[in-house]
């Protein structure tokens, strides 16, 4: 396992150091043409900043980190090439920078994908050393072993779990209204449409969609929990990428759709864990991940 997830950390750290070699090619640096808190090239930093904090927690043996990283690595996979063709003019090197980075996440995506899914193969019990950068790979389960006992019924989410789904559902609706304030869509305010900039009031509508769903996710309903979870990552594609689409400028309209997208992957997160933990541990034979 060890040798498995040590490349994933390594690199990280080389998409940090390219998200910073993609900053100071844009020209934020002291002194830079691009060097202002209202100038997309600075968010690279935060890429970076992000990125190198979440390596550390996966270097720790955190496994949702990871699942948080294969999340992120899904969104650079998309954001790196968009950035580099459509925001604004960048010179050879720099789009080149940004492209590598594109393949280097694809990269992480992959082998977190394989970590994860081995991860999930072993007992509940062994989680934690298998995540472990220092520790031996596990033995694979014995075909007389039991399953553990579930400690909830069937339908029954831990109160935990439940309120973590909760909590984040409402934080992402909150954030949608937000959103929507923000941008005009008020009584007497802009035109609402269907297209375009106009169409901004369905953040609304996403809102009530997900509080719905979550209403069934709480009390353990799988359909809804699955529901939910492809619901929050369709909104985290959509609130990641609809301000390159409408070329939304505003700040605070940016620091919204970033800080829902995060969101909605935590929600996706939270009620994908929650479907994991609802099913009984089967025995099986789990290969070691060097031969997988």
């Amino acid at each position: 396992m060890a040798g498995a997830l040590r490349p994933v950390v390594v690199l990280m750290l080389v998409a940090s150091v390219l998200f910073v070699a993609a900053g100071a090619l844009d020209g934020a640096y002291p002194g830079g043409p691009a060097f202002s808190f209202g100038d997309l090239a600075i968010v690279s930093y935060v890429f970076a900043i992000v990125n190198t904090l979440v390596a550390i927690l996966v270097a720790r043996g955190s496994e949702r980190s990871l699942a948080l990283r294969m999340g992120l690595s899904l969104f650079f996979v998309f954001e790196r090439p968009i950035s580099a063709f459509l925001i604004s003019d960048k010179s050879a090197a720099s789009v080149a920078v940004h492209l590598a980075t594109a393949l280097v996440e694809l990269i992480i995506l992959g082998t977190a994908i394989r970590v994860w899914r081995l991860g999930h193969s072993v007992a509940s019990g062994e989680l934690e050393s298998l995540f472990a950068l220092d520790s031996a790979s596990p033995e694979a389960p014995r075909e007389h072993d039991e399953p553990e006992p579930r400690p909830n019924g069937a339908g029954e989410l831990p109160p935990k779990t439940a309120w973590l789904i909760a909590v984040t559902t409402l934080l992402l609706a909150a954030v949608l209204v937000a959103d929507g304030l923000v941008s005009g869509f008020t009584p007497g305010g802009r035109d609402w449409g269907l297209s375009g900039e106009s169409s901004g009031w369905l953040v609304y509508l996403f809102a009530a969609v997900t509080l719905t769903v979550a209403t069934r996710a709480v009390h353990g309903s799988k359909v809804a929990l699955r529901l939910l979870t492809a619901t929050a990552l369709i909104f985290f594609v959509e609130r990641a990428f609809s301000p390159f689409a409408l070329r939304v400028l505003d700040p605070a309209a940016l620091a919204l759709h970033g800080l829902a997208a995060f969101v909605a992957l935590a929600v996706a997160l939270a009620s994908a864990s929650a479907i994991r933990n609802s099913r009984p541990r089967t025995p099986g034979d789990v290969a070691s991940l060097e031969a997988a």
